[in-house]
């Protein structure tokens, strides 16, 4: 099934990008599509991330962090079990230059359900990715993350 997809150029740094993606008690400050995470942080294990898409009342899914480093995150969570609906998130960051890069926003359901669910979350998905990339640019380019930690 084709994922939902957005890119977006910034004028910052991988690490300054990276300060923002990694640390997940700074989400509710800056994340408008995930306003919170909580889990251990590491990659391989459980966390229970909250959604906020546009239109839908914010909800909670156990996934599973399955990559953290400084190329970006990417989660997983499978709705019962794998073969009905799975969803995939990931958020890559790509040096196109110095103090430039592009951040790919990937968003994919897969399994029997995944049509379905495609077709009832298209808009508020790719208004949320949307918005998350705006958050990057505002934060990643301007935003002191410094001052996020005070």
């Amino acid at each position: 099934m084709k994922p939902f997809h957005t890119e977006i150029v910034l004028q910052t740094t991988s690490a300054r990008v990276w300060e923002l993606l990694s640390d997940f008690s700074l989400y509710p400050q800056w994340n408008p599509l995930f306003p919170k995470v909580t889990g251990p942080g590491t990659a391989g294990e459980r966390h229970e991330v909250t959604v906020h898409l546009p239109g839908i009342d914010p909800f909670t899914v156990q996934a599973t962090l399955c990559d953290k480093g400084e190329g970006g995150v990417s989660w997983h969570t499978a709705f019962l079990g794998r073969p009905m609906l799975a969803w995939t998130f990931s958020c890559r960051i790509e040096p196109v230059a110095p103090e430039r890069l592009k951040i790919r926003l990937d968003s994919e359901f897969c399994g029997i359900l995944a049509p379905l669910f495609r077709f009832a979350f298209a808009k508020s998905m790719e208004e949320g990715m949307e918005q998350l990339s705006q958050a990057l640019r505002r934060w990643g380019e301007k935003g002191n993350v410094r001052c996020m930690r005070c």
